[in-house]
This record gives structure tokens, sequence and C-alpha cells, in this order.
């Protein structure tokens, strides 16, 4: 099989959308339409074709989403302009509302690791949000965490060797990638994408991250690199970790979307094909030798 595939499309085309896999189905919720509403659907794919979910309990653009303990969460976003801290725990075929962040924030990354829910980077209307935050399912409370060292919204999530990382971002652009050891509650940065980019995904797929698409710093064109890293055993930092390498171009390239690690592949869907509001439904997925590429 191919290193990267076209898969079922979605029902309709969406971007900045939010997505998390569980109990062998994949998730794609919130995002906007082609005319900028913000969305409260949810689509679920079973490996063969996509359905409606449990609608979103308030529409949401720019959510983020995770998995922790198979079950999917949602948190933040902006509703038609105005700023969301709530998050919500799909549970059956209904969402449970649990504490609310302690910063509203949308476009920002939400990465499970240790037991815990990271919410890093975002923005609000009035600016980007700084501080960084986690939650705790067993009390159902947010702690607050030492600071993004660089602000920045529409930034992509993943975790490497105990940290949860985020890339990218924008006010300006970046190739920034900024790593909070969960143990030691502290910061660390690993070498620079090779492009500035923003609302790209990012996921880690069997010990590789993975990170792809969209926007270039002038947010006029989207960036169709597919790029790769795999951290060396018990790496902690950027001096453990080997550099980022290009290998492919995205095959459709586009931003405003979340990877998802599902089946084994890195699945994205929907997303926009040119900057503003150009919604696609396309999915496509990464995997079957991915380390392998990675590492040659």
């Amino acid at each position: 099989m191919p290193l990267q595939r076209l898969e079922r499309s979605l029902p309709s085309p969406i971007e900045e959308t939010a997505a998390a896999a569980a109990g062998g189905k994949l998730y794609v919720m919130g995002g906007f339409n082609a005319a900028g509403a913000s969305l409260n659907t949810v689509y679920v794919f079973d490996g063969t074709t996509w359905s409606l979910g449990p609608r979103l309990p308030l529409p949401l653009d720019h959510p983020s989403a995770a998995t922790l303990d198979d079950r999917v969460y949602i948190a933040g976003g902006h509703s038609n302009g105005r700023d969301s801290a709530r998050m919500f725990r799909l549970d059956g075929d209904r969402w449970t509302e649990l504490a609310p962040m302690q910063f509203a924030r949308g476009g920002h990354a939400l990465v499970a690791a240790a037991r815990k829910l990271y919410a890093i980077g975002g923005n609000t209307s009035r600016g980007n949000v700084a501080a960084a935050e986690a939650y705790d399912p067993a009390a159902n409370t947010w702690s607050v965490l030492p600071a993004l060292p660089q602000p920045r919204n529409h930034v992509a999530g993943f975790t490497l060797n105990g940290m949860v990382c985020v890339d990218g971002g924008r006010s300006p652009t970046t190739a920034r990638v900024d790593c909070l050891d969960v143990a030691r509650r502290a910061w660390s940065r690993l070498a620079d994408l090779p492009r500035a980019a923003s609302g790209g995904g990012a996921v880690t797929l069997g010990g590789t991250v993975v990170v792809a698409g969209g926007e270039d710093a002038s947010e006029t064109r989207i960036i169709d690199q597919l790029v790769y890293m795999s951290g060396a055993p018990g790496a902690t930092g950027a001096t453990g970790a080997s550099g980022w390498t290009v290998k492919q171009k995205m095959l459709a390239p586009r931003h405003g979307f979340e990877l998802v690690d599902f089946q084994g592949r890195a699945w994205a869907c929907g997303g926009g094909s040119a900057p503003g509001l150009h919604p696609v439904a396309t999915c496509t997925s990464f995997g079957d030798g991915l380390s392998a590429l990675a590492n040659s």
C-alpha cells in the first residue's frame, strides 16, 4: 500500500475542525462551512462509512480534540465569533460537559499525555493566550502550567518522549517547536520545522512525529510540506532528538485540520485548500513504512 493515499471523503466540506479517534472510530467535529458559520456537526467514520454523530452542544470553529482512555474530548474554540473555554467528553450518544478551561482559546492544541490533557497555545479576540494548562480527569479540574515561551495560535500538537509539543503557529508565523516535559514542568525547544507554517496538523505515529500542511508566513499560500522526526529513546529535549526530514509533498495540501492516529495511519480530513474560506471534504492518510522513511 502507498505511504499516502486518498480516503473516503467527508459528507460535507469543512475546515478549522477538531478530530480524534476512539472505540475504533474517527471523529471530525465542528469547523467552518463555506459561508464561515461555526458548526456543531460531528462526522463519524467506522472504517467504511461516514455517519452523523451526536451534535456538539454549541457550534465551534478552531476547537481541538484529543483521546484519553479511549474517550474523545473536545475543548475551546470560537462560536460564531465568541471565544469558548468549555470542554466536553463524548459518552456514548451524548456529550458531557466537564470543567471549563481557565483560559478561553481557539486555534490551540489539546494533547493527551501521562493520563492528563494539555491545552497549549491559541488565541481569543483579545490576542494570543500564553498560559498552558492541564486537565486531570480524576479530579475534573484544570491547573495552570508554565507559559508557552512564544505565545501563538494555529499551532499543531504532538507527544514525544514524555513531552507535549506544539509546532508552528502564527502572529507572526513561525517554524518554532516548543515542548513541555510534563514530569519536570519545564519547556525546551526542538529543532525548527523546515518551513514556517500555521494551521497544519501533527501526530505521533509509532514513535515518528508527522507534521503536514498549513499556510505560509504571508498567509497567501498553502504549504505542501510533509515532514517527519523520530526521537532517540529516552530523549528529553532538542539535544536528544533527530532533526526534521522532508521526504514527500502532501498529497492534497491544505490547512485547518487535525492529524489523527486512526487504524495505524495518520488521517487528515477536511481543511481549506486555499487561504481563507475554501473548505474541502478531502480525507488523506499517511502510513505504511513511515518510520523506515523517516529514518532513511
